[in-house]
């Protein structure tokens, strides 16, 4: 019986040898492959709210807030996931001005949505508190952060459009260029 117990503790030992010795291959498998496309504009998932851009790493945070790290120092925090595939890949592709206007359009419209949120709230409170001049000047500057976001809203979706455009334009100018 000890000799059956025994044999039973190395199978348990040469087991965990061998899940060590595969974990530790995969693990040097997976990093080499993914090295490999480090400089490149591919997108590779990594669960429902993670995904790697060449060197960049997209995290999901909420609904609209997608964070955008590159070796662990945050860029920026972009209301959508294609802004940040697509900043990602203007950066990757060296479409430095298409990126740095994503980002500024981005953050633009960021900024008008909190004020808006933040004018609904306070022209909220001026109604209830009865006081009319303040709520006809904060409804005055909502009216115009309103102006300002659809005006935000068109330049960065031109912006995104014409990243789209210029990124599957040259994919498939290069796969024509091979086949000939």
């Amino acid at each position: 019986m000890k000799k059956v117990a025994l044999s039973t503790k190395e199978e348990k030992v040469l087991t965990d040898i061998v899940l060590t010795l595969g974990v530790t291959y995969l693990k040097r498998f997976t990093k080499k492959e993914l090295n490999k496309f480090k400089n490149k504009p591919v997108i590779i998932p990594s669960g429902d709210y993670r995904f790697f851009v060449g060197p960049y790493v997209v995290n999901g945070l909420q609904k609209d807030c997608w964070q955008v790290t590159l070796d662990g120092r945050l860029i920026h925090n972009f209301l959508s996931k294609i802004n940040a595939f697509l900043y990602c890949v203007a950066v990757i592709t060296n479409k430095y001005k298409q990126s740095r206007d994503i980002i500024e359009w981005d953050t633009k419209l960021g900024n008008l949505t909190s004020d808006i949120l933040y004018y609904e709230k306070h022209i909220k409170l001026a109604t209830d508190c009865g006081d009319i001049d303040r709520k006809e000047i904060i409804v005055n500057r909502y009216i115009d952060a309103r102006l300002q976001q659809t005006y935000a809203q068109d330049k960065l979706q031109k912006t995104i459009n014409s990243a789209k455009y210029n990124n599957f334009r040259n994919m498939n100018n290069e796969t024509n260029r091979n086949e000939h």
